[in-house]
C-alpha cells in the first residue's frame, strides 16, 4: 500500500505540483480515503519527503543498473541514462519545479545534489566508450560532465522553466541530443 500511496502521489506532485495540492485530492487521486492516507501519513511534509526519498531510490537503482550492465556497449548505456533523465524531466510540470524551489528549498538542494552526484558518476562511462572507440578521445570525460550538468541545472532552473517558452520535453531532448551528437566518434 505504501509503495502504491508514493507512486500515485508522486505522479500527482509531477503533473500538479505540491503546494497547492491537498490531502483530499492526494486520497482521491490514489483511490484511498483521507483516513487510510492519514494512516500511513500524518502530515503532508512526511509524504513529500517520502515521495522524494523514493524517486531519489528509483533514479539510483537504474542508474546503478544501466552503468553495471556490460553487455550493453557504453553508448547505448549513456544513451539509456540520458533518455531516463529526459523522460523524468519531461514528466516534471513548472508547478512541481517551482514548488521545490520555493516551498522546499531543503528538498531543492538536495535533489541538486543528488542529481549532480548522478551525472558525475558518467564520466566513467565516457571513458569506457573512448576505449571502445565509440566516444571522442578528445573529450575530457570530467569537463564534458561538467558541460552536461551545467546544461541540465540550467533547464531544471525553475526560473528558466516558468519564463522558456520551451517545454520541458523540448529543452531536455535538445540536451541529450546535442550531448551525444557532440561526443560520439564519427564514422
Amino acid at each position: 500500500m505504501i509503495e502504491r500511496i508514493l507512486e500515485r502521489t508522486f505522479l500527482l506532485f509531477l503533473s500538479s505540483g505540491f503546494a497547492k495540492t491537498n490531502t483530499d485530492q492526494i486520497a482521491k487521486h490514489i483511490g484511498i480515503s483521507k483516513r487510510t492516507l492519514y494512516k500511513y501519513y500524518d502530515t503532508k511534509d512526511k509524504l513529500i519527503d517520502s515521495v522524494f526519498e523514493l524517486m531519489r531510490s528509483k533514479v539510483q537503482t537504474k542508474f546503478d543498473k544501466v552503468l553495471q550492465d556490460k553487455a550493453k556497449d557504453p553508448i547505448d548505456r549513456l544513451k539509456e541514462i540520458l533518455f531516463f533523465i529526459s523522460d523524468l524531466g519531461s514528466k516534471m510540470s513548472k508547478t512541481f519545479a517551482k514548488d521545490i524551489e520555493m516551498v522546499r528549498p531543503d528538498l531543492f538542494i538536495t535533489m541538486r545534489e543528488f542529481r549532480k552526484q548522478r551525472i558525475l558518476s558518467l564520466a566513467d562511462l565516457l571513458r569506457e566508450g573512448q576505449k571502445a572507440g565509440q566516444i571522442r578521445k578528445d573529450v575530457t570525460p570530467e569537463l564534458t560532465i561538467d558541460i552536461l550538468l551545467a546544461a541540465v541545472d540550467g533547464i531544471l532552473n525553475p526560473t528558466y522553466l516558468f519564463q522558456s517558452p520551451y517545454s520541458n520535453t523540448m529543452a531536455f531532448d535538445a540536451i541529450v541530443t546535442i550531448f551525444l551528437e557532440g561526443v560520439q566518434e564519427k564514422y
